[in-house]
């Protein structure tokens, strides 16, 4: 019987506990089940670090895709985004898809962009700050990367208030509730009616901006077609804007509460915001999991997963291994154990220090990973020089929580009260 103290109910992913703090469930997985077979859900879940990272490379053995590429299920036809390079795992259109765009999120693409995020920032900014007090999340965190989006994909200004409507139910739309599918779906048709006469507009004078480079890139002579620029656009306005979105609030709410003292280097520093996103990333990140299905039978810890199973890949108690971390359980933005600045798909760094798992690895490694730094990076600087003595506006906070089960969206606060000097 004493066998059993360490065992568990795959029904503890469900409870409000986990919701607020998965952590000591994922120290149980760690340490005793490695490779946890859940009967409940119906799939298995890894948990340590280097098995995480093992799986994100191993290509041959886990693929992203629930279907066949070459199965009679249409893909996008069941995904609130449309068709989108996540669902076609590591398929061929995958791969083409992802080097059509990939460059356009990283160097000179990603500098082109800098001026809008800065501008963006700024405005917000400006606008929330003229009582003494802002709520970050409604007020901040959950327009400014849309703003930046829609900016950078050239749409007009006087429609952003619509995409940020349409971010939101897209992103509920992940979740488990039907009326959420449903309205995701609606918001996401809506937004499609919306873009179709920009995309053939574009696509007869293109101008400067995203969206044409979405609809005439090409590799190999081909490019995307009508409905995948549309899908593309929104998982950039979903995936993308909520990452950013919630680790400005993330960031925020451990400078304030968890380590005000490190606060302090920050403010003496701004530059250390770029470590605050690295340590955010891996000590709570944005995202927890990411699944994968076997392509064949794969053997772990002594047992086999059988092909075509469910895995679940935990970044968030990967991140937290005691294994690779000292002290996983401490937010720490000195940590000398962490890789801090710029991520790369290999996760293989000069100093030979580990990354943190918050945007994967390997072939599905996000695409919008050094965006999503620089968005939360220059948004926390600017707020820095306009918000003067920041500080917590109540003493306690409930932290950082996972959404319910029935909306999508990813780990973070639900509100965060910030006072300041003007």
């Amino acid at each position: 019987m004493a066998g059993l103290a360490h065992e568990i109910d795959p029904r503890e992913f469900d409870s409000p506990e986990f919701q607020s703090n998965p952590f000591p469930l994922y120290q149980r997985l760690r340490d005793h089940h490695p490779l946890f077979r859940d009967r409940f859900h119906n799939r298995w879940i890894i948990s340590r670090y280097d098995d995480v990272n093992a799986a994100f490379q191993d290509n041959e053995s886990f693929d992203r895709a629930m279907y066949q590429p070459d199965g009679p299920y249409v893909f996008g036809s069941s995904h609130v985004f449309g068709p989108n390079i996540l669902e076609y795992g590591n398929s061929d259109r995958h791969r083409w898809l992802r080097n059509v765009v990939a460059g356009q999120f990283v160097g000179q693409g990603l500098v082109s962009f800098i001026p809008f995020v800065e501008q963006i920032a700024g405005e917000l900014v400006e606008r929330c700050s003229a009582d003494g007090e802002v709520e970050l999340v409604s007020q901040f965190s959950n327009q400014f990367p849309i703003r930046v989006i829609s900016n950078i994909l050239g749409l007009p200004r006087a429609d952003e208030e619509k995409f940020v409507v349409w971010y939101q139910a897209l992103i509920a739309g992940l979740g488990f509730g039907g009326e959420h599918l449903a309205r995701g779906i609606a918001a996401r048709n809506e937004m499609w009616q919306y873009l179709e006469p920009l995309v053939a507009e574009r696509l007869a004078h293109p101008k400067d901006d995203l969206l044409s480079k979405l609809c005439l890139a090409e590799l190999d002579g081909v490019r995307m077609n009508m409905d995948e620029v549309k899908g593309f656009i929104a998982l950039l306005l979903a995936a993308g804007g909520d990452t950013t979105d919630k680790a400005i609030a993330n960031m925020w709410y451990h400078m304030l509460y968890t380590r005000p003292d490190q606060f302090e280097d920050v403010k003496k520093d701004p530059e250390l915001w770029d470590n605050v996103f690295s340590e955010m990333m891996r000590f709570d990140p944005v995202v927890h999991v990411q699944s994968r299905f076997t392509t064949r039978e794969v053997q772990m810890h002594g047992r086999v997963i059988p092909e075509r199973a469910q895995v679940i890949l935990s970044l968030g108690a990967g991140n937290r291994d005691e294994r690779v971390f000292k002290d996983p359980d401490v937010f720490d933005i000195h940590r000398d154990d962490l890789h801090m600045g710029r991520e790369n798909r290999s996760a293989r760094y000069k100093s030979q220090k580990p990354g943190h798992l918050g945007f994967g690895v390997g072939q599905h490694f996000c695409m919008g990973y050094a965006m999503a730094r620089q968005e939360a990076v220059i948004a926390c600087m600017r707020m820095m020089e306009v918000m003067k003595n920041p500080r917590p506006k109540f003493a306690t906070h409930e932290g950082i929580t996972s959404p319910n089960i029935d909306s999508g969206g990813f780990r973070s606060p639900r509100e965060l009260w910030i006072q300041f000097d003007k």
